[in-house]
């Protein structure tokens, strides 16, 4: 996402993208347009050496930016020195904050993570931009009603926040009603559950029923969203969900629990299917009615609504502006 983003204001600014640590995804780079500036600095994960921090601010002041927009609060520690109008978006919820205030604006990905920043930091004001997508780049779902009835998860494999555990739980009735070769499911991503959650569906009796394919590019998946018949985002915690957006701009149904970001993207239920979050049973009840909704005369139309509704609220083109938008008003703000 911030890829598009910084591909998007490129169109019009100058704009560079600053890397801090070493294990970076060959693929995000190749994404970048040539239109903007990268640097790389090389840190290490952990790494303490002041040597990295010298090279972050030499290249700021080398391109010497009217903003400087962070992604993880604690660059303000070397930030803070610099003349440069500062930013920053929070983009999850359940963090710790401890110095936003040295921002001069403080941006949300949803009203979910507003509310739990004005609940932590007393005197922050922060502003809603919605994540957004490159809605073109997602290929359409077409056909609704077959089986086998094939169910993603894309997301780092981290059961304790990402609840891979209650979808795999949530799946076992849906496949005794059914039949087991009937509903398929694959998990998208790396992390560090995948051992216990490979486990647990051995467990279940559902290892021939799931795929664990590891990480895809975004390219892959946005060509591959449409192969299937619903999108579950399982979530004990989760500032948005951009997967449920990128299945909605791929026309397939999207199942989330009921927690206010995700709940947020499908206003509360109007575009798409929701469960009580951590309840796998009543999870398994809605993945039971969507594959019965997906049967039905209508579907393919409603997809299409919820498919426009996403389109209005989450283009990256928006999202690039609103945040241009905003960076006009944070200069203007601190010239005055």
């Amino acid at each position: 996402m911030l890829v598009d983003i910084a591909n998007e204001q490129a169109r019009s600014n100058d704009v560079a993208v600053l890397i801090g640590n070493i294990d970076i995804d060959e693929g995000v780079l190749q994404s970048l347009s040539d239109r903007v500036a990268v640097e790389l600095i090389g840190r290490p994960p952990a790494s303490r050496n002041p040597w990295y921090i010298v090279k972050a601010i030499r290249a700021l002041l080398s391109f010497k930016p009217d903003i400087v927009h962070a992604h993880q609060e604690s660059f303000i520690k070397f930030l803070r020195p610099l003349s440069f109008h500062k930013v920053i978006t929070v983009h999850d919820t359940n963090q710790r904050l401890k110095d936003v205030q040295g921002y001069d604006a403080v941006f949300s990905i949803s009203e979910a993570v507003r509310h739990d920043i004005l609940a932590k930091q007393t005197g922050v004001h922060s502003t809603v931009i919605p994540n957004g997508i490159c809605f073109s780049a997602v290929k359409a779902k077409t056909s609704y009603g077959q089986l086998p009835f094939r169910i993603v998860q894309v997301g780092r494999l981290d059961h304790r926040i990402k609840g891979q555990d209650i979808l795999l739980r949530a799946l076992q009735p849906v496949s005794q009603l059914f039949g087991g070769q009937n509903v398929l499911i694959d998990f998208i991503g790396e992390g560090p559950s995948r051992a216990y959650l490979v486990a647990l569906a051995k467990e279940l009796g559902l290892a021939g029923q799931c795929r664990f394919l590891g990480g895809q590019s975004r390219k892959t998946i946005y060509e591959q969203l449409h192969a299937y018949d619903l999108l579950v985002q399982p979530s004990r915690y989760e500032g948005f969900g951009l997967t449920v957006v990128e299945a909605m701009a791929a026309r397939v149904p999207v199942l989330v629990s009921n927690i206010q970001g995700p709940m947020e993207i499908i206003e509360n239920g109007k575009h798409g299917y929701c469960f009580i979050a951590e309840d796998h049973l009543d999870c398994s009840k809605q993945i039971s009615r969507i594959l019965e909704d997906s049967q039905t005369e209508g579907f393919a139309e409603a997809l299409c609504t919820h498919y426009q509704y996403a389109r209005s609220r989450f283009d990256i083109a928006d999202t690039a502006r609103l945040y241009l938008e905003a960076y006009k008003r944070v200069a203007a703000r601190c010239l005055e």
